[in-house]
């Protein structure tokens, strides 16, 4: 009966679509524009860093929209949120096949599609599946990010075979294009609101029902009570979480940007880069579906802590690469631990101060792991331009990692909240 219900829910199809969309997002993705980054500086003579300032700047202001995106997700759902960022990313990347050499329209179009992504999209997803699942919302979110790690993972081969080929104008119309087929019309035909807007409860659970005597017997899944955004803001885990976040945010961003470069830059072929980091986001992609499972068996935070240790495992594997065995070496351990740091920001404002407010509680943190998702990238490029390799940025991205683990196994759950879901 379980399964049965599992297969019919609604909310499954919302899921689907979400990962579809999501898929498509990988075109303002840091291993995307790592394609990029060597024909930029070819024929514009753009630096490292340059480049990286695209997602730099993105990544900033969708921070800073964040705070007053999140309440209206809360107010008018997420659909909306959902088409507007999937409208603004996919024009920005088809606008891209105009560029001209010139920086500033690159660092526009890029930063703008970004922040529809990162300050838009992002919190449109958390709000979504926070409203249709409670019990299986990591696995929910799981299946959504192996959307994003798949195309991660499949993108950019094609898009290096395009730049090889016809040329990267021609890989920023099929990265705009795949986003008006795949991204907005599925979505505004098939995302809703919530389940209780279709007669519906999270996670495909019975509506209650009536009992003899007239008392009624509900049949839903359990669900903390929820939190006002100020009363979160005063809870020690929602700050430690926040920090393990920014720093797996800060150290993620950095490698995925500088991976395909890094692994040329020590003796890989350019198909071979782009094979290891292939294999990476594959990886990275089913142990996002593991992770989410195991977070709805154990505690938030000791998962979280685990993933980010192992993390931690996998760029001192990095840091040793010389050959393609250890590339796809690094890629299954970091991948499979890095599949779960995405999984596990992104529900738990949900898990731990429940589904009312969590758009405005994650949109309010947005500035703040945006900010270090904006800085990983640019500093990576930044210690390349100085230094000529990038050695003392992944030890700095190491011991981000150790910190963030850390402060996640010394998060706990708040203790009370004061309000309750209505």
């Amino acid at each position: 009966m379980l399964s049965r219900i599992r297969r019919s829910y609604y909310g499954w199809t919302v899921v689907g679509v979400l990962a579809v969309a999501s898929f498509t997002q990988v075109g303002e993705f840091n291993p995307v524009l790592a394609v990029f980054i060597k024909p930029f500086g070819d024929e514009f003579g753009w630096s490292r860093a340059e480049v990286s300032l695209g997602i730099t700047l993105g990544s900033i202001c969708g921070g800073l929209i964040g705070p007053f995106v999140g309440p209206l997700i809360d107010k008018y759902g997420a659909r909306n949120a959902m088409v507007a960022s999937q409208l603004v990313y996919g024009t920005c990347l088809l606008s891209l096949t105009w560029l001209n050499g010139t920086l500033p329209f690159f660092l526009i179009a890029y930063g703008l599609g970004r922040t529809a992504v990162q300050g838009g999209a992002s919190l449109a997803n958390q709000a979504a599946i926070a409203q249709w699942f409670i019990r299986m919302r990591g696995r929910a979110m799981g299946i959504i990010t192996l959307g994003t790690r798949l195309g991660q993972a499949a993108i950019p081969p094609i898009v290096a075979w395009l730049v090889q080929g016809p040329g990267w104008r021609y890989a920023f119309l099929f990265l705009g294009g795949i986003v008006w087929v795949f991204a907005i019309v599925p979505t505004i035909l098939l995302v809703r609101r919530r389940p209780e807007d279709m007669g519906l409860r999270p996670d495909g659970a019975a509506a209650p029902t009536s009992a003899s005597g007239g008392t009624t017997t509900p049949v839903v899944p359990p669900e903390p009570r929820s939190w006002t955004r100020r009363d979160a803001l005063r809870t020690r885990s929602l700050w430690q979480l926040t920090l393990t976040s920014s720093v797996g945010f800060f150290m993620g961003a950095g490698i995925n940007l500088h991976l395909l470069p890094y692994l040329t830059d020590v003796g890989l072929s350019l198909g071979e880069a782009v094979f290891a980091a292939s294999v990476f986001f594959f990886i990275a992609g089913f142990g996002g579906v593991l992770w989410g499972a195991l977070q709805d068996r154990f505690p938030l935070h000791l998962c979280l802590a685990a993933a980010v240790s192992i993390c931690a495992i996998g760029i001192v594997i990095l840091l040793s690469i010389r050959s393609l065995p250890a590339a796809l070496l690094f890629a299954v351990v970091y991948g499979i631990a890095f599949g779960g740091l995405n999984i596990m920001t992104n529900i738990m404002w949900a898990v731990y101060y429940g589904r009312a407010n969590v758009g405005a509680i994650s949109g309010v943190l947005l500035p703040i792991q945006l900010l270090f998702n904006a800085m990983g990238p640019f500093f990576g490029g930044w210690i390349f331009d100085v230094t000529g390799n990038y050695r003392i940025a992944f030890l700095v991205y190491l011991g981000a990692a150790v910190i963030g683990a850390v402060s996640a196994a010394l998060a706990g759950r708040p203790r009370s909240a004061r309000t309750s879901l209505p």
